[in-house]
């Protein structure tokens, strides 16, 4: 049995309880389990005692009694690094979830961590393992010339989501991001060292998740492949399975090169935005 610790801000989250169902229950096969869990700041019912996971009054001690950890805090990504410093010296595979971190100085300083210590570490947005993604890729048969994806949220909490399907399609190598749309949408080329280019809509509004869903193409010759995320519990499994692969084998399909390169780009829209749209090398 592989266990797993839960490392987390507050664990009534929605990550938290996705993640430990489909552990527990869709992915029991895998012959993996949660079985401690610390957050610094608890609300709501005693999430461990309702999930029969052990709450340990420290990460060293959660850190101690695991083989693999989940550093999540989704809706407090600042607080990554703080978590990531308390877990990484201990070398043991350990999924960031989401982002590395919104502030590309600490992403870099989490990145630096894991080298230092021979930490393997992953971190991706679940939209990077979208099961309409991932069937589109096969029809994918020569070079990707352009692609766009459209989304919604928040840009420096859902951005990723959206950019990280453009990254499964494009890989990585960003060279520069320009951003002539609003805080509250984005509408972003970004340009691949290699020339191609890729255009990145996000929109923050009320209504967001009735008219805005993920949906994203890729041109291939004169032919564009286009889907929309319809299966949201399948993107989740999909990141899990990832996950237990990691934990099992070390070896991350996520390079530490695009989880940095996820946060550069977020932060290259916010420095274009301030210069009026200008571009802004990565």
């Amino acid at each position: 049995m592989l266990k797993i610790g839960f490392v987390d801000h507050h664990l009534n989250n929605f990550h938290a309880n996705t993640f430990l169902k489909l552990l527990h229950e869709d992915l029991a096969s895998e012959e993996v389990r949660v079985v401690a869990a610390w957050e610094s700041q608890p609300t709501g019912e005693d999430w461990c005692a309702k999930n029969g996971v052990e709450r340990k009054p420290s990460i060293a001690e959660v850190v101690s009694s695991v083989d693999a950890l989940m550093v999540l805090a989704p809706d407090n990504l600042a607080d990554h690094l703080a978590l990531c410093e308390q877990v990484l010296p201990a070398g043991k595979p350990t999924f960031i979830d989401k982002l590395l971190s919104p502030s590309l100085a600490d992403a870099h300083r989490i990145v630096q961590l894991a080298q230092q210590h021979g930490t393997p570490i992953v971190s991706s947005s679940a939209l990077r393992f979208a099961v309409e993604l991932e069937a589109m890729r096969p029809q994918l048969t020569d070079m990707i010339s352009e692609a766009f994806a459209r989304g919604m949220g928040e840009w420096m909490g859902y951005g990723v989501h959206t950019v990280a399907l453009v990254a499964g399609l494009m890989g990585t190598g960003v060279s520069r991001v320009a951003d002539v749309g609003t805080p509250a949408s984005r509408f972003l080329a970004i340009e691949y060292a290699d020339g191609r280019r890729a255009t990145v809509e996000v929109r923050n509004c009320e209504n967001m998740w009735n008219v805005f869903p993920w949906v994203f193409g890729a041109k291939v010759g004169n032919t564009y492949h286009v889907e929309t995320v319809k299966d949201y519990n399948g993107f989740y499994l999909n990141l899990m399975k990832m996950a237990v692969r990691f934990f099992k084998t070390g070896q991350s399909p996520v390079s530490a090169q695009e989880a940095l390169e996820m946060v550069g780009i977020l932060d290259a829209s916010n420095r274009s935005q301030q210069a009026g749209g200008a571009w802004v090398t990565l």
